[in-house]
């Protein structure tokens, strides 16, 4: 699929119905990522569909995560705000995460929607001088969550190059997290390594722009019973807000 560097173009081609799903693979390995609709009867099986693609990551809750509203909550996941684009290599405390399998149950009227943005349609229109910054910086992620990175001694942030080449498919790929610095439920602050406070913010800026561009972002709409799956090596992802609706997704991811 090389030339389809259009995310609309590359959305259209992600989309299985019931009697294509049997191509589901092909077109993952094609966009970086699919979604499946399902038949007559809610008959797509998370578990199912995620086990032939990698061993599922078991975090301290198991392997299965309901992202549902919860109110009172202190972490953006299980809230009804946005949730700002990243990379679960970026976030997560977990083995390396290859791809994310997300079952709609209940899907909200307005809002809501999971943001996906291509790595390869990044790479191919952001600006020139920006991809050059981007190749001489480290982000550090700090995360809020006391004891978030196991293996990590309190106060030892990760730092990680934004533009790396994955060492499996030998693409390039886009390694970023960002976070809202006015959300009091973020689990994450990002900040450029070496740079002041509001230069950090400005490049983060700029970065996140070029990916909400309608060639490089799409926004999918769930219905019930739709299961969306990402190549995390591939895409980063997010969230758009969804004030006063229900929302209730089941993720499974895998190495």
């Amino acid at each position: 699929m090389a030339g389809l560097l259009h995310m609309e173009d590359i959305a259209q081609h992600a989309w299985c119905t019931p009697d294509q799903r049997h191509e589901f693979r092909d077109r993952l390995e094609d966009c970086g990522f699919v979604v499946l609709d399902p038949g007559d009867a809610d008959d797509l099986v998370l578990d199912d569909i995620m086990r032939g693609l990698g061993e599922p990551v078991e975090y301290h809750f198991g392997t299965k995560l309901t992202l549902a509203p919860d109110e009172g909550a202190e972490n953006v996941q299980f809230t009804t705000r946005g949730m700002p684009l990243h990379a679960d290599a970026t976030f997560n405390a977990g083995p390396p995460v290859k791809y994310i399998g997300m079952h709609c149950v209940t899907a909200p009227e307005v809002g809501g929607e999971t943001l996906v943005a291509s790595a390869a349609a990044f790479f191919e229109h952001a600006p020139a001088d920006l991809l050059e910054t981007m190749s001489g910086i480290v982000v550090e992620y700090r995360n809020r969550i006391s004891g978030y990175y196991k293996d990590r001694p309190e106060g030892d942030h990760p730092r990680l190059a934004p533009i790396q080449v994955d060492p499996e498919t030998g693409e390039k790929r886009l390694v970023i997290g960002f976070s809202d610095a006015d959300d009091p439920t973020r689990t994450h602050d990002s900040v450029v390594v070496g740079y002041g406070e509001e230069e950090s913010a400005e490049l983060l800026r700029r970065i996140s722009a070029v990916l909400h561009r309608p060639s490089v972002l799409y926004a999918h709409a769930w219905r019930p019973g739709q299961v969306m799956i990402l190549d995390n090596r591939r895409l980063v992802h997010g969230r758009a807000a969804f004030p006063g609706q229900p929302r209730k997704i089941v993720r499974l991811s895998v190495f």
